[in-house]
């Protein structure tokens, strides 16, 4: 037998121990069990997301038999709408999980569109959609809901001998002058339901009345939800006009004299949660979405905000949204939002100043009005010039105006500016009138 030369041992030895480590390899990547991976762009509480990916942990291990390590990064809706829409670079996420729907709908060809294994038994009469409905194969799912209402301070109200609001024409009560606080509703999709609330709950003109009078009881408009928020968990305000999230968050984190009600009507919106199409781990995705689905993540949820499944027995408010006694305004008309949140900016936020200056003049000829028939007769025009926005235009033309514009969209600017200039002239005369009337109470023989 012919003897080897040193360098064929030591070719025989580096093979050898090359086979050994790609068989270490092999036995480590596929005997071995390794997580898998799932990136979640969330806009929740910290706390209620690592407790539903704790559970989901368990969860996927134990359904497919292997771990799953999951990355959740909290930001805000319009980062990650930025984000899961983006083409020039690597998506970061798998799942988007939080913001309005108008921003899913946006995204909608950057989704991808999966059919859940409990899609049939989602209620599809509901009167909030609770799944995408625009196809056969949903691109988004609603994971929770949330409505708007007042969160309050108890030892505030307490403290300022303020009762507790039970219906929204409450808050108008003068006794709550610079006691509420709420963002400018054109300014937030989460918010913008705000105005079509009210104008649905009321007539066009009580509406309109309502608008203007609570923005007159508001002394400064926030910048965002969570000023709002933080205004009334930190004892400075008592009152707060938000989605119902920012208060239960804080409500489950034992936050003391925090509570939530929506009064006597709300509208109810899905937040929905989306795979982003580019994603790389679109399985685990997929199987997140079957999870958050389960009564068990509901449950999870319901202890911090509304769930979006009727199985879920736990609920942060009174009523689950799926009992009929849940204050629910059910014929909810998104339709006109555009063209009204326009016409809220130019008679209400753009005259926000004027509207107060001329409230509190309007207010002190109110305690005269009756002294004599001029003081009466300038106090109503006072009245009527400071509620003219439901009046100015109505209902039925703001809708002829939509279908002209052509959804809104064209010669928008020219109807902008002509509001604008009726506006300042209605809260001008309203204030001028206001002081006639107080001028006329002073003369006896008027």
């Amino acid at each position: 037998m012919p003897k080897l030369s040193t360098s064929a041992y030591i070719t025989i030895f580096l093979t050898a121990l090359f086979i050994t480590a790609i068989a270490a390899t092999t036995y480590s990547y596929y005997g071995i069990p390794h997580p898998t991976n799932l990136r979640i762009l969330h806009t929740h509480s910290e706390e209620m997301v690592d407790k539903i990916v704790g559970n989901f942990e368990k969860w996927y291990e134990k359904e497919y038999g292997q771990p799953i390590q999951v990355t959740a990064i909290h930001t805000d809706p319009q980062t990650a709408f930025e984000k899961a829409t983006s083409i020039v670079r690597e998506a970061e996420a798998e799942i988007w999980w939080g913001g309005p729907l108008s921003l899913f709908e946006k995204a909608h060809e950057r989704l991808l569109p999966y059919n859940s294994t409990v899609k049939d038994a989602i209620n599809l009469t509901y009167p909030c959609p609770l799944m995408d409905m625009s196809n056969n194969t949903p691109h988004w799912y609603a994971a929770n809901l949330y409505g708007l209402g007042v969160m309050y301070n108890e030892h505030r109200l307490s403290e300022l001998n303020l009762p507790t609001p039970q219906t929204w024409t409450d808050l108008t009560f003068d006794e709550y002058q610079g006691n509420i606080t709420m963002l400018d509703p054109t300014q937030s999709e989460f918010m913008s339901p705000f105005i079509m609330l009210m104008l649905q709950s009321k007539d066009w003109e009580g509406g309109w009345e309502y608008l203007v009078t609570l923005s007159a009881l508001i002394e400064q408009y926030d910048t965002n939800e969570h000023d709002s928020a933080l205004k009334v968990s930190s004892d400075y305000l008592p009152l707060a006009v938000v989605p119902d999230s920012y208060a239960y968050e804080r409500r489950a984190m034992n936050i003391s004299q925090i509570n939530f009600t929506y009064l006597n009507g709300t509208i109810l919106q899905p937040n929905p949660i989306a795979i982003i199409s580019r994603g790389t781990y679109i399985n685990e995705a997929k199987a997140f979405i079957e999870y958050i689905l389960t009564p068990q993540a509901q449950n999870t949820i319901g202890k911090y905000l509304l769930p979006a499944r009727e199985n879920a027995t736990t609920i942060p408010s009174e009523f689950s949204p799926f009992d009929p006694r849940f204050p629910q305004i059910y014929k909810y008309n998104e339709t006109l939002q555009g063209i009204i949140g326009d016409y809220y900016k130019t008679w209400i936020t753009q005259r926000h100043d004027q509207i107060i200056n001329s409230y509190r003049e309007i207010r002190e000829a109110n305690k005269t009005k009756d002294a004599n028939s001029n003081a009466t007769y300038y106090f109503n025009l006072a009245w009527n010039n400071f509620t003219y926005a439901g009046y100015y235009r109505n209902h039925t033309q703001i809708e002829n105006l939509y279908n002209a514009t052509n959804g809104w969209t064209e010669d928008v600017e020219p109807n902008v500016v002509e509001w604008e200039i009726a506006s300042g002239e209605a809260y001008n005369n309203a204030l001028i009138n206001a002081k006639k009337s107080k001028e006329a109470a002073k003369n006896r023989h008027s």
